[in-house]
């Protein structure tokens, strides 16, 4: 058997497991309110055994199965090297002068990155890394988790072992069914545009690689791994979308008339290891005036995306203050949302990320920061109950809605799915939120997927009570191997309900290749595609079970296959574990199918 170099490498530095220890702070100023099983024991000594006995590569894939980290040597090999790391490099006041270096160096020699984005997301995720090192017992394994999240995942973090309850106002009200299936409004109907996912990629370079060893292509400097080549107005590979596709995308929208405008987040690229404070600030202020001039009297709710922030997925809580205190973006959100917030919404958005607005009379808007619940923000170790009070914050203006006879609907960007990426026991709380306050919320909107997804949110595991249903939108990026899409909703102007939903794509294929420019076409309208008389949640769960109990696929359910993935499905049918996968990711809420 022939080992690579780099697998060589990594078991050089495989002499012994180090597991540091449990006990991690809890700040005293923050509201704790129910904990159950709060406290996560890690081992803090080296055993002597372990160090004795010899590396294998059956000990190696045997630990790799047991970590979930699959058949991936090199990340196995990087999160024991940092955990020797830890060990060699750890002084009395936490400092570890010299890990970040030799962080730099696993990258590079186990090649887990190219080197220029081994140093620039090491440099990144330095200070955010250092302040958790000082302030926790974490292992090695988080470390190399925290660093490289899209190549080394780390799983299953004490975060989720942490049990806590948001109080919730009662009595319950007694009917709370959500949307009422035969009502009819007679209000002139609203159209609402949600924009999400943009990603932005001011390096896009027409006839760059499109498929490279970088995690981002379609720049001059991909490194080539055969001779495709990007498109000029996007592309099919690992690539987001240039700035003349997302100008052309405003110039063709601005043609229509909305109601308002909902702005779901992410909107920088994915080259997370180049970019700086000031490049993410600059995108801000770009877009903010790029929707000014295209639509200068539209009301536009925007909300937070895990992009936004430097580095990546970092939204430290309020109790992080100075270096890596988050105040430079919340502070440049303000600025740049104030022509359509008022001023007790940017209050909180100052604050913490998220607000409350009146949109019309009876309908209220909540726009929450997701980032709170995300599993790559690593802040939420430190203490993940409630982060700066957000669900707290999001039961009470639920109460006061109800109290005054408002509906509501909720935006955010990271879904709070049951395979998606927010903390379990965040969505837990949410859901529950949500249950008891089913009878207002109206709709829930957000996006991060890039995918056409639905989620219905159900009382129990038998599925058969539905509570809401949550959009998740189509993004403007390509990335990966999609094409732009967004959506506009049409809504009743008395209850709020959605009535129907269109979604609108960017074929690349036609694009590229047309002199005329590209055009934007609709793909589907969700009515008409499955044939449903309303979007009430009680349709889409009689959609939902009919996909479930029929044994092979029927035509609807290979509608919601193409358009899940914007018109550009996989090249390979979709098969029974495909559908499988596909159904479970539709029944959210706290349960799914128990074969699931």
């Amino acid at each position: 058997m022939v080992l690579r170099k780099s697998a060589l490498f990594g078991f050089l530095l495989l002499f012994g497991f180090l597991s540091l220890s449990d006990s991690h702070p809890i700040n005293k100023n923050l509201p704790v309110y129910i904990r159950f099983n709060a406290s996560h024991e890690y081992r803090n000594t080296v055993s002597s055994n372990e160090f004795n006995k010899p590396i294998t590569l059956s000990r190696v894939q045997e630990y790799s199965r047991s970590n979930n980290v699959g058949s991936s040597l090199k990340c196995f090999a990087c999160k024991e090297a940092l955990n020797i790391a830890l060990w060699k490099f750890r002084t009395p006041d936490r400092k570890y002068t010299g890990l970040f270096k030799f962080v730099i160096s696993v990258c590079e020699r186990l090649n887990i990155e190219p080197s220029p984005i081994c140093s620039g997301i090491v440099n990144a995720m330095k200070n955010e890394t250092q302040y958790l090192l000082k302030h926790l017992n974490v292992t090695g394994e988080m470390v190399c988790g925290l660093i490289f999240p899209s190549t080394c995942k780390t799983l299953d973090l004490s975060w989720n072992r942490d049990k806590w309850v948001v109080p919730i106002a009662s009595p319950r009200p007694q009917n709370t069914m959500s949307l009422t299936k035969n009502f009819k409004s007679k209000a002139k109907p609203l159209r609402v545009l949600q924009i999400s996912d943009l990603h932005i990629d001011f390096q896009y370079k027409p006839g760059s690689p499109n498929n490279c060893k970088e995690p981002l292509c379609c720049h001059k400097d991909s490194t080539s791994r055969d001779n495709a080549k990007a498109g000029y107005w996007g592309d099919y590979g690992s690539c987001d979308v240039p700035y003349w596709t997302v100008e052309n995308f405003f110039q063709h929208v601005s043609k229509e008339k909305f109601d308002y405008i909902i702005w779901t987040g992410d909107l920088p690229a994915h080259n997370d290891w180049s970019q700086t404070k000031e490049s993410q600030l600059f995108l801000l202020k770009n877009l903010t005036k790029t929707i000014l001039k295209y639509f200068p009297n539209t009301p536009v709710y925007p909300a937070l995306g895990n992009h936004e922030s430097f580095p990546v997925n970092s939204f430290p809580p309020a109790y992080v203050t100075n270096t890596n205190s988050i105040n430079w973006l919340y502070n440049a959100l303000v600025d740049a949302w104030s022509p359509w917030l008022k001023k007790d919404a940017l209050q909180t958005v100052r604050k913490s990320g998220f607000y409350t607005q009146l949109v019309k009379p009876g309908l209220r808007l909540i726009s929450l920061n997701m980032n709170y619940c995300n599993t790559e923000n690593y802040w939420m170790l430190i203490n993940p109950v409630d982060p700066n009070g957000e669900l707290e914050w999001l039961e009470g203006a639920l109460h006061k809605a109800e109290q005054v006879n408002e509906k509501v609907h909720i935006i955010g960007h990271i879904p709070p799915s049951i395979g998606g990426d927010c903390l379990d026991v965040w969505r837990s709380n949410y859901y529950n939120i949500i249950m008891r306050y089913r009878h207002i919320v109206r709709g829930q909107f957000f996006g991060h997927t890039h995918k056409d997804e639905l989620e219905i949110l159900y009382t129990n595991s038998s599925l058969s009570e539905p509570v809401s249903v949550a959009y998740i939108a189509p993004s403007i990026t390509t990335f990966s191997d999609l094409n732009p899409g967004y959506r506009v909703y049409e809504m009743d102007g008395e209850q709020w309900n959605i009535l129907d939903h269109q979604t609108y794509i960017l074929n690349l294929a036609k694009a590229n290749q047309l002199i005329t420019g590209p055009q934007w076409e609709l793909e589907y309208s969700a009515k008409n595609a499955y044939n449903l008389t309303t979007l009430s949640v009680e349709s889409w769960h009689e959609l939902y079970q009919n996909w479930m109990h029929t044994r092979k696929s029927s035509i609807s359910f290979h509608k919601y296959y193409s358009y899940y993935y914007k018109g550009h499905p996989p090249k390979e049918v979709c098969d029974a574990a495909c559908r499988k996968q596909l159904l479970c990711s539709i029944s959210a809420g706290n349960f799914t199918v128990t074969s699931c």
